[in-house]
């Protein structure tokens, strides 16, 4: 068969034309090998050289917790909410604080109303052993009289029998009285220091529940963590934490950074999208393991270094958030004083040099809003 429309050969192409080949797809290939590698050494190497700490935002915190096995009965605070010292959070109720407070209070009344059985008895002490020193005294006068009286025998012996026993007795009556006096002056006082004892145990036994009232320690903010009405706690049991108004990082200081860190250096923190500047306060001469959010299942458990850090201008962050914290590379800080000193000096003439050449001041928000380049 015939081809319907014929075919010309290759080598007999008469205006054939080659493309040139693709300059910029080297250059993307190029790039991506370039970022590439440079992801793999920063993976590798650059925990060495750059600053690269993880970090927690933490404050000063106190801890209201259970003293006593209870059941939460109401929650007056929520979330995040700023409380003042001394404010009531959370009412409890504790059948056991009840039942000591019950008890101390049944001995507290006993020692008073034996305190009060001594003082009487001491009362009428006082008014009897005049009277029996007396009688004794008589007495030995009489069985005196009765003695002389005998001899003349004026007496029978039957009567002078009857004043020897009534001697004796008011002789027994006083020795009984004075060793009851002498008793009482050392029960009582004993009796006393019980009682003042017991009334201090049941003021601080009542001040320490304080009708089921748990109040904040501190002025700050309420944690994340807040029971529920109806909750039973245990003794030491955490009811909720208050945070103080001062919030500062904690970050854990790789052991690979081969460069100093020294309080009063100026870094980067970022969380998210807020970022915020801080100084480093202190290196703290303690070490702890990473929490398990910064582990990486590749590596085995990291145990690092504590930094402390302050934020300069306010905290843009909120409690235990997870920051990084940056800002130096092979032992050089960026934020530090004289860098952003060579920064403003350069800024400056630069905007002198550019004043003089136009004649004209530039506006302040121009000038901030449209740095030169350095």
């Amino acid at each position: 068969m015939q081809r319907i429309r014929p075919v010309t050969r290759i080598d007999q192409l008469r205006a054939e034309q080659r493309r040139s080949p693709v300059q910029w797809a080297k250059g993307v290939y190029l790039l991506l090998l370039l970022g590439l590698s440079l992801a793999g050494l920063n993976w590798a190497m650059g925990d060495a050289v750059m600053l690269q700490a993880d970090g927690l935002v933490v404050t000063d915190r106190s801890v209201a917790a259970a003293t006593y096995p209870a059941r939460v009965a109401r929650v007056l605070v929520r979330e995040g909410q700023r409380v003042q010292a001394g404010e009531v959070v959370a009412e409890v109720e504790s059948a056991e604080m009840l039942r000591d407070i019950a008890q101390v209070s049944a001995q507290n009344a006993e020692l008073t109303t034996k305190e009060l059985q001594l003082r009487i008895r001491a009362a009428g002490l006082q008014s009897l052993l005049p009277m029996a020193d007396r009688h004794a005294r008589q007495s030995v006068e009489a069985v005196a009289k009765l003695d002389g009286m005998s001899s003349e025998g004026w007496v029978s012996l039957q009567r002078k029998g009857e004043a020897l026993g009534s001697q004796y007795e008011a002789a027994a009556r006083l020795a009984g009285l004075r060793s009851e006096a002498t008793v009482l002056t050392t029960e009582l006082p004993m009796v006393i220091r019980t009682r003042e004892k017991a009334a201090e145990s049941l003021a601080q036994l009542q001040a320490f529940y304080d009708n089921g009232r748990v109040r904040a320690g501190r002025a700050g903010v309420v944690g994340a963590r807040v029971p529920l009405p109806g909750q039973v706690v245990r003794l030491g049991e955490e009811l909720l934490q208050i945070h103080a108004d001062t919030p500062a990082i904690l970050a854990y200081l790789p052991d690979i950074y081969l460069f100093g860190l020294e309080p009063g250096e100026r870094v980067v923190i970022t969380g998210g999208t807020q970022a915020a500047e801080g100084v480093v306060e202190a290196l703290l001469p303690v070490s702890d393991a990473l929490p398990q959010e910064f582990q990486s299942m590749f590596r085995p458990r990291d145990r690092s270094r504590l930094v402390r850090v302050r934020m300069t201008e306010g905290s843009p962050f909120a409690l235990s958030q997870k920051v990084q914290v940056r800002g130096c590379a092979f032992g050089w800080c960026w934020k530090s004083e004289p860098f952003e000193a060579m920064v403003a000096d350069r800024w400056d003439r630069a905007l002198t040099r550019i004043r003089a050449a136009i004649g004209v001041r530039l506006p302040s928000a121009v000038a901030e809003a449209h740095p030169p380049v350095l």
